[in-house]
């Protein structure tokens, strides 16, 4: 059996930033080259988003050439509809449309991004702030990292790096709690060593208190309760290259307090990216390392798309 996690051969079902909204306006078409396949986005008349496989199932013209009818899709070489789930609707010419289809995806828009599940229904859901929680939202531009998109939503799973990367003393040993079959937590204790730190991130009496869970294996949600409250969504799709394409999302508080939460970040992720970029995995895993093992025994069980 092929395994999925760290192969860059298969894709596991989950959710994945296509785009961000503003990229797709009422009336419009694209396509974009997504998880191996060309994928087509458009923003109906209604003004919900569809996403479908790219290509006409005529003859493999680009339907991100096409032009939106109403709710349906229309294909610009033989002006063949397709409806928001992939069936064709019309195809002029044929005394009735032929049952021809494309493969339409489960999306959703959030945060001002685009998403897509790359299966028939979504296995779970994309995380949710707590109830009663007053946040702004920050959606910096995505970068690039030359390694799997595992590793890098993994990484916070890794409780030992905070100690030696970061320079953190943990006050107490992390917690860990597997839920399987898509979640994997890790909660922690600390305060950065370095006395800069300690005083921009407010613990220099306090201590840092998060937890770090991995929903699938391309979602990892960080929920910083010490010594401010705020949230952190971390993705990120394969590309082409075989590195990964990453989107964070910040919910912050308001005024200066998102300062804090931004030197908090900073501690937490500090020098993270030269490793990555430039890590050849390979998994020797010890008993410290029973979260990222726990992460990529789910990986490997999850159904691919």
């Amino acid at each position: 059996m092929r395994a999925n996690f760290n192969n860059p051969a298969v894709n596991v079902q989950s959710w994945y930033v296509v785009a961000r909204s503003a990229a797709v306006g009422r009336g419009k078409v694209r396509s974009f080259d997504l998880l191996g396949r060309k994928v087509v986005l458009y923003r109906a008349a209604s003004g919900r988003v569809h996403v479908m496989d790219a290509r006409c199932p005529h003859l493999g013209a680009n339907l991100g050439h096409g032009t939106v009818v109403g709710e349906e899709l229309q294909c610009a070489f033989h002006n063949w509809r397709f409806g928001p789930d992939g069936q064709c609707r019309a195809a002029p010419g044929l005394a009735e449309p032929p049952q021809r289809h494309v493969r339409a995806y489960p999306v959703q828009e959030r945060w001002g991004l685009l998403w897509l599940f790359n299966g028939p229904e979504p296995l779970f859901d994309l995380p949710q702030l707590p109830a009663a929680t007053r946040f702004w939202t920050l959606c910096p531009p995505s970068q690039h990292i030359r390694c799997h998109p595992h590793l890098v939503i993994a990484n916070g799973l890794d409780a030992a790096h905070f100690e030696a990367l970061h320079g953190m003393d943990l006050l107490e040993s992390p917690r860990l709690t597997v839920e399987p079959p898509y979640r994997v937590t890790v909660e922690l204790r600390g305060r950065p060593r370095a006395p800069l730190l300690r005083q921009l991130t407010g613990t220099e009496r306090g201590a840092i208190s998060a937890s770090f869970t991995t929903i699938g294996g391309h979602l990892a949600w960080t929920a910083v309760q010490e010594p401010i409250e705020f949230y952190v969504l971390f993705t990120g799709r394969p590309t082409a290259t075989g590195g990964c394409q990453t989107q964070t999302v910040f919910f912050l508080p308001r005024g200066l307090r998102s300062l804090r939460a931004f030197a908090t970040t900073y501690a937490l992720l500090r020098d993270d990216r030269r490793i990555l970029d430039d890590i050849a995995f390979f998994p020797g895993f010890t008993e410290n390392d029973a979260a990222l093992r726990a992460f990529a025994a789910q990986v490997n069980e999850m159904k691919t798309g």
